[in-house]
């Protein structure tokens, strides 16, 4: 009895994603993992930022790309933009509130070719979910926000109502087993 159920549970961890012995569990963090955004002004003009400190994981099955895990975590204050004032601007109140809220973060699971999960941002946690692109030796992730959801309703035509976030990072190349 007690063997079946060792051999019961041994099952039911191997087909949990992100548990199976064939994992990989891969570090988030620059320089080989990017975090950025692009909103637009006007709905013309590209505004693009990128965030330098963050930390997290990202955890596969190399021969099962469609499941995985990742948790990321983003200082927020580290945002750097081409425009200093608009930089400032962005983390201020009206926007992001670096001071009140210093972290953004994203914790989902895979399922297929998105993965989906919850996003902190601004105080609010929302579902959030990013397409998947495995590519030979990067994966690329991409979703798009209303910035509203999130609390974020300052000057809408100006700054754009929907934001893209891209995370890309590296990852080795999968090998036959």
């Amino acid at each position: 009895m007690p063997r079946l159920v060792i051999l019961a549970l041994m099952g039911i961890l191997l087909r949990t994603p992100g548990l199976a012995a064939a994992t990989v569990e891969l570090p988030l963090r620059p320089p080989v993992t990017t975090v950025a955004f692009r909103a637009y002004g006007l709905g013309l003009f590209p505004l693009d930022g990128n965030f330098t400190r963050f930390e997290g994981t990202l955890t596969y099955d190399p021969q099962d790309r469609g499941r995985c895990r990742v948790h990321l975590l983003v200082e927020v204050a580290s945002l750097v933009m081409s425009d200093a004032s608009l930089r400032d601007e962005l983390l201020g109140p009206e926007f992001m509130d670096a001071r009140r809220f210093p972290a953004l973060r994203f914790d989902g699971m895979c399922e297929g070719r998105a993965v989906n999960g919850d996003l902190t941002l601004h105080g609010v946690t929302r579902p959030f979910a990013l397409d998947l692109d495995w590519g030979a030796n990067v994966l690329t992730a991409m979703g798009r926000l209303r910035r509203a959801d999130w609390g974020m309703t300052a000057r809408p035509l100006t700054g754009g109502s929907t934001v893209r976030i891209t995370v890309a990072t590296a990852v080795p190349p999968v090998t036959a087993r």
